[in-house]
């Protein structure tokens, strides 16, 4: 099961209705909040729909905030938060320099965070960009 990532910001009418499958009531919200560039709103595509989804919210020089790791119910356990996590780090805001990720409501990503190199910092967990070239 292939996920593809991509950056929602003037989604269709059937992305819209994807999003509220993820999202409920808030879909809306995010989909205005991307438009308004509060947050990124990245989706995880697979067959044309989006399955996936997750925020991405500058919070000050570089540093980010993920959040909203949602996966639809009928997709999960198919490593599709795993995938749309590593497609989403190949493809990141250029002044992005790390990420952290309060899963405290979710502590089932903590191996998952692990994989993708995050550090667990207690209340936070933490991932840096590596040095570019």
């Amino acid at each position: 099961m292939p996920v593809y990532s991509e950056y929602i910001v003037e989604p269709s009418a059937q992305d819209r209705q994807d999003l509220a499958k993820l999202y409920g009531d808030e879909g809306d919200k995010l989909i205005a909040a991307a438009q308004k560039h509060q947050l990124h709103l990245i989706g995880g595509r697979f067959n044309g729909a989006l399955i996936a989804a997750l925020t991405l919210t500058r919070i000050h020089n570089g540093d980010y905030q993920m959040a909203r790791l949602t996966v639809r119910d009928i997709t999960r356990r198919r490593g599709v938060a795993r995938q749309l996590v590593i497609q989403c780090l190949k493809d990141l805001p250029d002044d992005l320099s790390s990420i952290c990720a309060d899963i405290r409501s979710a502590p089932e990503l903590a191996s998952l965070l692990t994989e993708m190199r995050f550090v667990d910092n207690g209340a936070n967990w933490q991932w840096q960009r590596p040095p570019r070239d």
